[in-house]
């Protein structure tokens, strides 16, 4: 496989893990990379309904396993002018949606492998499911790398914690935090109610990439409603952190870059 291939991943649901995935993965293709982003999540996939194309989904990377079709079949461009593709893990009517409960890693991967150079992939990024799942463990042996997501809560940094070490065991050592989504005015230094950016860090124990502030907007987006707030800006700093890029932080978010210091107190 070509391209880099890294997995996001987080030991609780709820933390917006899928929504991190799309949102780097959208970035990344906003700068003219071509990526693939497969939906590895077979408890709770969502990525096509995040891309509102769920009612376009006629084949699933399990069908592609199976032989069923091929993956120009199964997948879908969700945005015009943007090359971002996504390998669905929808129940489509038929058994094969089921094969990560009977079937072994090697089928999955090789049609994630395959969907990846059918475009020609520069990235290939894996959403997968909370805790140790099927889709980890596919990811696990596709990735170099991986995207722990941590919500702003004191469950959220443990069960980030415990991602990562299982992450570890399974040969991942390439690890970047996000942390979504990032309550900057409770943790700032006026109200403090909740946890610093540096206490997440502490807790969770891997490198930081990134924060998404919250974003009601972003919220409104994905029921089909018009909206643009600062997490735009937040992926766009993530992805051009992947592209090597020495972004500050805060970029693009004068309001949050402003209390920049109090939040890592």
């Amino acid at each position: 496989m070509t391209g880099k291939v890294l997995l996001f991943a987080s030991s609780k649901g709820g933390v917006g893990k899928s929504t991190v995935a799309l949102g780097v993965a959208r970035a990344l293709a906003g700068a003219g990379r071509r990526v693939l982003l497969a939906d590895l999540d077979f408890e709770s996939p969502c990525l096509d309904l995040l891309c509102k194309v769920e009612d376009r989904v006629l084949y699933t990377g399990a069908d592609v396993a199976q032989g069923i079709c091929s993956p120009k079949d199964a997948l879908l461009r969700p945005y015009d002018g943007l090359e971002l593709y996504l390998l669905p893990a929808v129940f489509s009517g038929n058994a094969a949606a089921s094969l990560d409960a009977t079937a072994g890693i090697s089928p999955l991967k090789g049609a994630v492998d395959a969907a990846a150079e059918e475009i020609d992939a520069s990235y290939v990024l894996l959403d997968t499911g909370a805790g140790v799942s099927r889709g980890l463990e596919t990811a696990a042996a596709l990735a170099q790398g991986a995207v722990v997501v941590a919500g702003h809560t004191p469950a959220g940094i443990r069960s980030a914690g415990y991602t990562g070490q299982r992450l570890l065991e399974r040969g991942i050592t390439e690890l970047y935090l996000v942390i979504n989504p990032f309550d900057v005015e409770a943790a700032g230094e006026k109200k403090r109610r909740r946890h610093s950016m540096l206490e997440i860090i502490d807790g969770v124990g891997i490198p930081l990439l990134g924060v998404v502030p919250y974003d009601y907007a972003l919220l409104l987006s994905q029921e089909g409603r018009e909206g643009a707030g600062p997490s735009a800006a937040a992926f766009s700093n993530i992805a051009a952190r992947l592209e090597g890029q020495d972004v500050p932080l805060f970029s693009g978010l004068p309001k949050i870059r402003k209390q920049k210091r109090t939040l890592f107190r």
